[in-house]
């Protein structure tokens, strides 16, 4: 916590490079996201291998971000980590394994930064590999190009565009660190003030891109109900791939129709369990915390059985 305050304001423009980085982060998962929804829009599920390292990907950035989150030692990072805490507790002694105790302290903010330095360097290697089988098998999307005599090379006609486009998100960046014009990317105040491990908050707001897991952990009575929902909703995202054998067989509707009238409605329904983990808990919300999950496992369900792929 000190040495976050000493970068904000004992570093020269310290406390732009800590906002840059962390607001970084936010058009991170905005764009990976968007990244996961175009890519279940144009069944990449047909895509093996560029779908698993994909999945692997959002993954292992979770984890990076939350790591990252528990790092400046405030109110919500010290009892986020905890909760997550408590949920290792059901694998034995994986929380001193990971934490380096049964409480967070200064060695699990240690085993943190090791791992939030680390991690990325798997994730650009993942990355790579991501790219490479993208190339190699080709791609779902309809823009892309389905005979070698279309391919076009990446220097000189699209570095450019790209490069371009890189230097927009940049500058998107440092606007939104100097000025704070996007509000949900904005941390909580709470997270300012140092831990406290005799004050407890009257509810925990992690960052927005881990709304969705945490409201799922949030909603369920028991912890374990709330963990076996999270991956569950993580295993429909690999289930997708898997069912690239046999929907053909066995559906009979029309895939183009299925397929658009339930990824469609999974942005809004998203966007209501992110809500509902901002929220003070009560029973009428769990009880539309439920709801909104099984509306969530429904959808993608019917996604298993259905397919919008490139004639």
């Amino acid at each position: 916590f000190e040495s976050t305050l000493s970068i904000m304001f004992n570093i020269c423009f310290g406390w732009f490079v800590r906002l840059y980085h962390s607001f970084g982060v936010s058009f991170y998962f905005f764009f990976m996201f968007l990244h996961v929804m175009k890519g279940m829009w144009y069944s990449s599920n047909h895509l093996p291998w560029s779908w698993y390292s994909g999945v692997v990907i959002l993954v292992l950035s979770i984890i990076i971000a939350f790591v990252g989150y528990v790092l400046p030692d405030g109110q919500m990072s010290f009892w986020g980590a905890t909760v997550i805490g408590g949920l290792l507790k059901f694998f034995g002694k994986a929380n001193v394994i990971i934490f380096g105790g049964y409480t967070v302290g200064p060695e699990t903010l240690e085993r943190f930064f090791s791992i939030h330095v680390i991690l990325p360097v798997i994730v650009l290697l993942i990355v790579i590999f991501h790219l490479y089988v993208l190339h190699r098998d080709g791609s779902s999307n309809p823009l892309a190009v389905i005979d070698m005599l279309s391919v076009f090379r990446f220097y000189p006609v699209a570095i450019f565009s790209d490069i371009r486009f890189i230097v927009i998100i940049i500058s998107l960046i440092g606007v939104q660190s100097g000025y704070g014009i996007i509000s949900m990317f904005q941390a909580d105040p709470d997270n300012s003030i140092l831990s406290d491990s005799l004050n407890t908050p009257a509810h925990i707001i992690p960052e927005w891109y881990l709304l969705l897991f945490y409201a799922t952990l949030k909603v369920f009575p028991t912890k374990i109900a709330g963990l076996l929902a999270m991956a569950g909703m993580l295993e429909l995202l690999v289930l997708l791939v898997e069912t690239r054998y046999f929907k053909q067989a066995v559906s009979s509707m029309n895939y183009h129709r299925v397929w658009t009238t339930s990824s469609v409605p999974l942005v809004p329904i998203l966007f209501m369990l992110g809500s509902i983990g901002k929220m003070v808990i009560h029973v009428d919300l769990i009880a539309v915390g439920i709801c909104v999950v099984l509306l969530i496992v429904t959808f993608i369900s019917r996604l298993l059985d259905s397919a919008r792929v490139r004639a």
